[in-house]
């Protein structure tokens, strides 16, 4: 099965579902029109809490998609149906953060809303994880050769999302901005060129 038809579905998932995120943060609606920049800044700022999920949302899709882009464009080159149904599923998680975002924008103080976030995104995670474990032991899908320590790079990536979503949410008990914050670290693993090997030479362990 071809890999370009995934690949653009994957890519207009993602396009949507980052525009959607901004959807949610409306124009203050006011009374009247005369009103001093003071008064406008002090309503913009009462939206803080959506800007906040906006941009921790939009640093974890981009996570998300990096992590796909790169498996299909340097691992995979065909599919069969089983690997598109786990990435319909993963389609299904994706799409539904643009809800969980908002109902942490709306309810930012509130537990419940911070554990279906970090849920939203633990589920997604590890869906990728498996959509990765598949494609490697699959015999009908084919795939590119890649260095093993690439690959065990890639899978630590993929690990470290659900896992900071995990402790994101077990954060959440102390500081929900935390938690926050907890959600959206992995991106620098995803996004930074060489952050892998920038972890090694600190902590001295080597990814073979």
């Amino acid at each position: 099965m071809n890999k370009q038809r995934i690949e653009a579905l994957a890519d207009a998932v993602f396009a949507i579902v980052m525009t959607l995120l901004v959807i949610e943060i409306k124009v203050p609606e006011l009374h009247s029109t005369d009103i001093t920049a003071s008064e406008l800044w002090q309503e913009l700022a009462e939206l803080k809490p959506l800007y906040f999920s906006y941009f921790v949302s939009f640093a974890v899709l981009s996570m998300f998609w990096t992590s796909h882009h790169a498996f299909f464009q340097f691992f995979i080159k065909t599919l069969d149906r089983r690997l598109l149904q786990f990435n319909m599923l993963y389609f299904s998680l994706i799409a539904l953060i643009p809800f969980s975002s908002y109902l942490i924008g709306r309810y930012p103080n509130n537990l419940a809303a911070i554990q279906v976030y970090g849920s939203n995104i633990f589920m997604a995670g590890v869906t990728a994880i498996g959509i990765f474990l598949y494609a490697q032991k699959a015999k009908e899908i084919e795939v590119h050769t890649v260095e093993r320590r690439m690959l065990k790079q890639a899978f630590i990536r993929l690990v470290l999302t659900p896992f900071f979503a995990l402790i994101g949410m077990l954060a959440a008990y102390i500081n929900i901005t935390l938690a926050l914050i907890l959600f959206a670290f992995p991106v620098v693993f995803n996004i930074i060129p060489g952050s892998l090997n920038f972890l090694e030479k600190v902590f001295r362990f080597r990814i073979e």
